[in-house]
């Protein structure tokens, strides 16, 4: 208990600087913006954890931000927040996020459970990942491994189905496209209307992927 109190305490400080690195950055683009042709819409940022949630105060400040990857969001203190205190769909014209640690705090799960974005995937249920031991320096790994950075070059793509819940996953209802399936990563649909709750399954080693 000492150590998540600890660990608490030492993302809590964190997270009071979030606005105000969200601030320097947003001045970055906008210079970038101003003084070198930088198109608002051609701006992709990726956040881990409480840089997610930096990219969402960014959003927030510059209208008209292409797109938005969250990797795993930070949960403890804006799970079941106000959207506006997080990343949220409007911060950028796509919002998308992975979610891999949505654990209980106890647990050193620091990742948000609530849905964040125009698409929020939920790989081997949002918890723990398969292949990586139950600490949080592992599941950082797998993070990335799991999500954006192995969509990249895999050679097959990170199917998800629709799902309601992490309960219908585990009970085996979330197999089938039913509406429509969405791709996990950097290939996501951006263009794509079919928003929502997506669950999909991963190996435990590369390439990740099993569609």
């Amino acid at each position: 208990m000492k150590v998540v109190l600890a660990l608490f305490g030492v993302f809590f400080g964190a997270n009071a600087n979030t606005r105000v690195t969200a601030a320097l950055l947003a001045q970055f683009i906008e210079a970038l913006h101003d003084n070198g042709g930088l198109h608002y819409p051609d701006v992709y940022m990726v956040g881990h954890s409480l840089g997610a949630h930096v990219a969402g105060y960014v959003g927030e400040r510059i209208q008209d931000i292409g797109r938005i990857t969250g990797l795993d969001p930070a949960g403890p203190l804006f799970e079941n927040g106000d959207p506006r205190t997080r990343l949220d769909p409007t911060d950028a014209t796509f919002v998308d996020a992975i979610h891999t640690d949505g654990d209980a705090l106890s647990d050193l799960g620091f990742g948000l459970e609530t849905p964040v974005g125009d698409f929020d995937f939920y790989p081997n249920g949002g918890m723990d990942q398969p292949g990586c031991p139950n600490q949080t320096s592992g599941k950082i790994v797998n993070i990335i491994a799991t999500g954006l950075g192995a969509s990249l070059d895999a050679p097959c793509s990170f199917t998800a189905y629709p799902c309601q819940s992490l309960v219908d996953y585990t009970a085996g209802r979330c197999t089938s496209c039913g509406s429509g399936c969405a791709i996990m990563g950097y290939g996501a649909q951006t263009g794509s209307s079919i928003h929502g709750v997506y669950y999909l399954t991963t190996s435990s080693t590369t390439p990740y992927c099993q569609n």
